[in-house]
């Protein structure tokens, strides 16, 4: 097969009449599309560009805060980690979540310091109420002085007595807050831990929980510099 078509000896260049049949409608869809596609591919790039700028900064901060650190701590935040933490920043997903966690916290704070004040306020008054009772007491006995020892006796006893309770009564109050308060404290290690966090994981070990509260410092101190 030629594609050359002869005739007599001589040969001619064959004529191509191919035409389009291609929908103009078409044409402006594909076109429209691939604005589309470039249109997207330049949002892209800029979110791109925006992410690694926030992410520099947010690094940069981070290295600048923990030169601040004593020097058990600060080998603690290698590059790695701090730079897991700044990425982990850059959407503002983790500010909202360690705004809401202090939020929490200082709501259940406060509910708790009223709840023991509540208690002090009432062991107050019950104090109030016996020291006039036994005053009562002893000036019945300025018409009967053989029975102040006794009523001193008996006062002493009871007052005792009441102390001991109330103190049991403020124990049990203070260890239900340290156990509520170390819950809180719980749930925010896996709540960050889910988010990502680095170096956050529930535990109780002095040193981690310190690390875990420099990296919250860190994260209020940079949404604070936001605002």
């Amino acid at each position: 097969m030629s594609y050359f078509y002869g005739s007599g000896g001589g040969q001619r260049q064959p004529k191509w009449n191919y035409q389009t049949n291609l929908d103009p409608n078409l044409l402006a869809t594909v076109r429209d599309e691939m604005l589309r596609k470039e249109e997207e591919y330049r949002k892209e790039q800029q979110r791109i560009e925006a992410e690694q700028k926030k992410l520099t900064s947010y690094l940069t901060q981070l290295q600048a805060m923990v030169r601040d650190l004593p020097g058990t701590y600060k080998k603690k935040f290698t590059y790695d980690v701090l730079s897991g933490i700044a990425t982990c920043l850059i959407d503002g997903t983790v500010f909202e979540i360690v705004k809401g966690l202090e939020d929490i916290q200082q709501l259940t704070e406060r509910n708790l310091l009223n709840k023991r004040m509540k208690i002090v306020n009432s062991q107050k008054a019950q104090r109030m109420q016996m020291a006039k009772k036994h005053k009562d007491a002893i000036q019945q006995c300025e018409q009967r002085p053989h029975n102040l020892p006794l009523v001193e006796a008996s006062n002493t006893q009871e007052k005792k007595a009441l102390e001991e309770k109330l103190e049991a009564e403020v124990l049990q109050v203070d260890q239900k807050v340290v156990l509520e308060l170390d819950q809180i404290v719980s749930d925010q290690q896996a709540t960050l831990q889910r988010a990502g966090v680095p170096m956050f994981s529930i535990t109780n070990h002095p040193d981690e929980v310190r690390l875990q509260m420099y990296i919250l410092d860190f994260i209020q101190r940079m949404e604070h510099s936001q605002s």
